[in-house]
């Protein structure tokens, strides 16, 4: 779905803008969805230490892979990328994805004083160490820290790393202990959990995408960042929701299979889509400043959500059922509607890349998937929200 820049044409061709497009890096295995707006700038032959820089704010990040058998811990292969950049700053150990990784501070003095943030990860396969140091000119790191943790939060060193949250979020938010949520879907109430810094963590994380996207809101990337701002609420919102996504599967699916015997999937989904439309309506905030969107968790409980949050819901649901997903959002329509890909059901579809999503909409209540309003067919109008 989501196109792909391989980094050693970056290097050949020694320019890169990143516009809506992830970065990855086939020889080491990492994939960064970049905010809009860095360039590549320069770079070994190796691929091992890359710099980027952004055309718009004042932020760079430089890339080095340490060789596996240069350090012993993360923290170690941070201290060398700050010895190679004569930086300092205080570092502190932090499991992720179940590595010991590293996340720091850091001020340098390189053409000016300079403040940012790093993380150091240990590639699997023995790949070695990722480190990345972040960083703007003292006098804007304040006004663009939101930017830079976005931005590390973004790193991704393997398949289970695009469906959870990153490792900023992680480092601020440890997961804590279970919380007992109870749904009713289909008649059916459904025991399940959460941990209970899954909304803090979750708000969080909408906070500062929204932050990052007002950098560009009024500019001509507006949609390419808008487009990341989904994108990295549903990056982090995967793991919040995936048991909730397997106690439900296990509840409805003996429902499913009796009511849709030729596609118990299609069943599913539209239980999913009625259980959303009975939610209480609530628009999150009126303010500029606010992001009018209900964290992930909040919208599974129950709490007040419109239809942005409802079809991120929905979408990562079906994911973690391995049911072909999305979600679209129009600017024109003012209006964010689920996708799904049911083979064999008809109705009112969305083509991306050549797959064909059904619509649903969440917010009024008994429309089936396939079904979408005559004011709001302009295809062209609807923008995908893709994942991994």
């Amino acid at each position: 779905m989501k196109r792909f820049i391989a980094i050693a044409f970056l290097i050949l061709l020694a320019v890169f803008t990143a516009s809506a497009e992830l970065v990855a890096n086939d020889k080491f295995g990492w994939i960064i969805d970049f905010p809009e707006g860095f360039k590549y700038e320069d770079g070994s032959a190796d691929e091992s230490s890359l710099l980027f820089k952004h055309t718009m704010l004042d932020i760079e990040a430089f890339v080095k892979i340490w060789p596996e058998e240069s350090y012993k811990s993360a923290l170690e292969a941070i201290d060398g990328t700050y010895a190679k950049l004569s930086a300092s700053g205080e570092v502190e150990n932090v499991k992720w994805r179940g590595r010991d990784c590293a996340v720091g501070n850091l001020e340098m003095n390189l053409d000016g004083a300079k403040s940012g943030s790093s993380v150091c990860i240990p590639l699997p396969e023995k790949k070695g160490w990722f480190t990345m140091a972040a960083y703007s000119s003292s006098e804007h790191a304040f006004d663009l820290q939101q930017v830079i943790f976005s931005l590390l939060d973004s790193i991704m060193i393997d398949r289970g790393s695009q469906r959870e949250p990153g490792i900023i979020t992680t480092f601020a938010f440890p997961r804590e202990k279970a919380k007992k949520v109870t749904l009713e879907i289909k008649g059916k109430k459904i025991q399940t959990q959460i941990d209970e810094i899954d909304n803090e963590a979750s708000q969080f994380v909408v906070d500062r995408e929204f932050a990052v996207f007002k950098f560009f809101s009024t500019g001509p990337l507006w949609k390419e960042a808008w487009l990341r701002f989904y994108r990295m609420i549903a990056k982090d919102g995967f793991l919040r929701v995936k048991q909730a996504s397997f106690d439900i599967y296990a509840a409805l699916d003996p429902l499913a299979r009796k009511e849709d015997p030729e596609n118990p999937q299609a069943a599913i989904a539209q239980f999913l889509l009625t259980w959303t439309q009975n939610f209480p309506y609530q628009q999150k905030s009126s303010s500029p400043d606010k992001a009018d969107f209900t964290n992930v968790a909040l919208t599974l409980t129950g709490d007040g959500s419109d239809c942005d949050s409802r079809s991120m819901l929905i979408m990562l649901l079906l994911k973690d059922m391995n049911i072909d997903s999305c979600m679209f959002i129009s600017v024109d329509y003012s209006h964010a509607i689920a996708g799904v890909n049911l083979s064999g059901k008809e109705g009112q579809t969305i083509t991306v890349d050549g797959v064909d999503y059904l619509v649903g909409e969440t917010t009024d209540k008994g429309v089936t998937w396939g079904m979408l309003l005559a004011t709001m067919q302009d295809r062209s109008k609807w923008f995908p929200v893709e994942t991994l």
